[in-house]
Order: C-alpha cells, then sequence, then structure tokens
C-alpha cells in the first residue's frame, strides 16, 4: 500500500533534455521500491521535445509565479506547491561535458532538513547563484549531478539508482546501520568567461586546482556551457566532514 504522505519526491527533467531521471526511476519500480517515491516530471514540454526549456531555464525559476505569462515561471510555482507536501527531495541532472558525480546544495549553508550521510557521493557543491533552482528555497531538497562525457550509460544509471535505492533503504529504517558521511565540501563562487580567458582550455580538469595569475581555483563542468560563453565554474574547497567532525 503505497504511503500516505510519500517521504521522497524524485524530479525528472528539470531540464527536458536531461533523461536520466526517467531512467533511474524505471529502474527503481522495475525493483519494487515504487510504494517508496512519488515523481515529479518537471518540465513536461522540454522533456517531450527534448529540449532544455521552453521559454526560461525552470532550475533558474523558482519559486515561480502563478499567473507569469512565461511558461517555466508558472510551472516553477505549481511544482513548488507539490514539492512542500514531501519530506525528502531529490532533483537529478546529468551533464554531458561533465566528468563526475556529486551533490548539489543551491545554497550558501548546509542544512539539516535533509540526510547526506544517506547519500553515497562524496563531493557536495554548496552553490548558491545564480539562483532559481527549487533547492534555494527548500531546504529538504538536494540535486545530484552525473557527468556522461566517455561514460557507459548503463553503468552511469546503475550507479544513480543504487545512490537512490540506498537513500530509500536507509532513510526507511528507524536506525540505519550505514552512512556515507565522509564529505568533500566545496563552494562554487565565480565563472570563467571566454572573453576572460587567455589560457589553454585543455589545462582546465574539474576538481583540480588551476593557477590563473594570481587566482587559484578549481574549476566545475569545463566546456558544459561553451555556448552561453563560459568555460568552467570556479570553486574554492571548504572543508571536509568525517564521522560528524569537521576538518
Amino acid at each position: 500500500m503505497k504511503n500516505k504522505i510519500p517521504k521522497l519526491l524524485i524530479i525528472c527533467s528539470t531540464h527536458g533534455d536531461e533523461k536520466i531521471g526517467l531512467e533511474v526511476v524505471k529502474q527503481l519500480k522495475s525493483n519494487g521500491l515504487e510504494s517508496f517515491f512519488d515523481i515529479l516530471i518537471a518540465n513536461p514540454r522540454a522533456n517531450e521535445k527534448n529540449v532544455r526549456y521552453i521559454e526560461k531555464d525552470l532550475n533558474r525559476s523558482y519559486p515561480g509565479e502563478k499567473n507569469s505569462d512565461i511558461y517555466e515561471e508558472r510551472l516553477a510555482f505549481k511544482n513548488l506547491e507539490i514539492a512542500k507536501k514531501y519530506q525528502y527531495i531529490i532533483d537529478i541532472h546529468e551533464a554531458d561535458e561533465g566528468r563526475d558525480d556529486f551533490i548539489i546544495i543551491p545554497r550558501k549553508k548546509m542544512s539539516n532538513k535533509f540526510p547526506l550521510e544517506f547519500i553515497d557521493l562524496k563531493r557536495v557543491l554548496l552553490w548558491p547563484d545564480p539562483k532559481g533552482p527549487i533547492g534555494s528555497v527548500l531546504e529538504n531538497s538536494i540535486e545530484l549531478e552525473f557527468g556522461s562525457k566517455n561514460r557507459d550509460r548503463g553503468e552511469m544509471i546503475e550507479k544513480a539508482t543504487t545512490i537512490i535505492k540506498n537513500f530509500i533503504v536507509l532513510t526507511s529504517k528507524e536506525q540505519p546501520k550505514i552512512s556515507y558521511l565522509r564529505k568533500d565540501i566545496y563552494f562554487v563562487y565565480g565563472k570563467v568567461e571566454i572573453s576572460n580567458f587567455s589560457g589553454e582550455i585543455k589545462e582546465l580538469v574539474d576538481f583540480e586546482e588551476y593557477n590563473e595569475g594570481n587566482e587559484k581555483f578549481i574549476p566545475l563542468l569545463t566546456g558544459q556551457y561553451l555556448k552561453s560563453g563560459i568555460i568552467c565554474y570556479k570553486m574554492e574547497k571548504q572543508y571536509r566532514t568525517i564521522a560528524g567532525k569537521l576538518k
């Protein structure tokens, strides 16, 4: 019997050309876990057309506006009203130029409203700007980003499915014995624009420190947004959590 108040909402197709969420949900259902979560296809029109968005990036549109002239702003308002009913929210994304998997928290600070220790990914990114993801409004929401470049898609889907399956199992137990608390915390604070970069793009490697003049930064999603004039985003490593302690 389905829970009266579902604990987990899985958001798929926030960007309509990212199909990983739907593929993961299919696998979770085949494992008999459909009673533990609900699915929200966040941008159905973009998903149907296989495009990132229709009028405006939905991941830049929350909290939305009920009577907006812009489709994604109306959709964001509607989606937010749905998401508020859930205890936990996982918004699944993929990056075709990404090589890494990580958790995104679209705020400046961590929150105790989502149990990150039950997500089996080591890297956590605090990413407050640009604003507009659903997780910037709801502190019990996170994004999971999976890099698909030069990667077997079946293996990527299997990994993502296992991560969420384990989360469901652990949050369903009163006293779970397993946790994945060890995390490396990064803060995303800026971006490298094509117009201002004089180096070699090939020297920028995600999660490997780069020196540019007097600034040291860690690149993120190198090459993902070249069409928008962005070479990569810039991060700094903040701290590590191990067994509840900070280092």
